[in-house]
């Protein structure tokens, strides 16, 4: 009777699938920039070498555009999470997409959507949360809810001034 379970001498006998099978693996599941994908094919332990051949390989077959994929992330996090463009910005820099491809993508976004318009759904939203709350205490929120979310200083300032107008303005800075 023969036991089953691994043991040392069965693990050679299985072959190890090679980095374009784990690729295509990887981006079945879900698009991936350059680099994301070389993180993790460097994290499976394939060698950097046969990395970069697998990148230029899928990038030459059109599997891998970070320029394409910078442009579907953008739209999808501005319009789904009402994310401002240095926010976006900011994401795509960690996942390694190049600033020519960041420029084109934000422009691009924001080209269809103002921030301004992406800036106040994110502000309707928010807004039955500061209800109760004084007015400054809802512009302060308001304005840092915003803030964190990557939209300019002056979408927020005139977003918190028409949603909260009777808070206590700086003077000479009237819209």
């Amino acid at each position: 009777m023969k036991r089953r379970g691994s043991r040392a001498g069965d693990e050679a006998a299985v072959p190890r699938p090679d980095a374009w099978e784990i690729a295509l693996k990887l981006l079945a599941m879900r698009a991936l920039s350059r680099e994301e994908l070389r993180r993790r094919l460097a994290r499976r332990g394939v060698p950097p070498e046969q990395i970069s051949a697998t990148l230029a390989k899928l990038t030459a077959a059109r599997y891998l555009d970070d320029g394409e994929y910078a442009r579907a992330w953008a739209r999808s996090r501005a319009h789904r999470r009402s994310l401002g463009p240095t926010r976006l910005a900011q994401e795509l820099r960690a996942k390694g997409i190049a600033e020519r491809d960041i420029a084109g993508a934000v422009q691009e976004v924001y080209a269809e959507r103002g921030a301004r318009e992406v800036a106040e759904a994110a502000a309707m939203r928010r807004l039955p949360a500061l209800q109760g709350l004084s007015p400054e205490v809802a512009r302060r929120r308001l304005a840092g809810y915003l803030s964190r979310r990557g939209f300019a200083a002056e979408i927020i300032l005139a977003l918190c001034r028409k949603h909260f107008p009777h808070g206590n303005d700086p003077p000479g800075n009237d819209q």
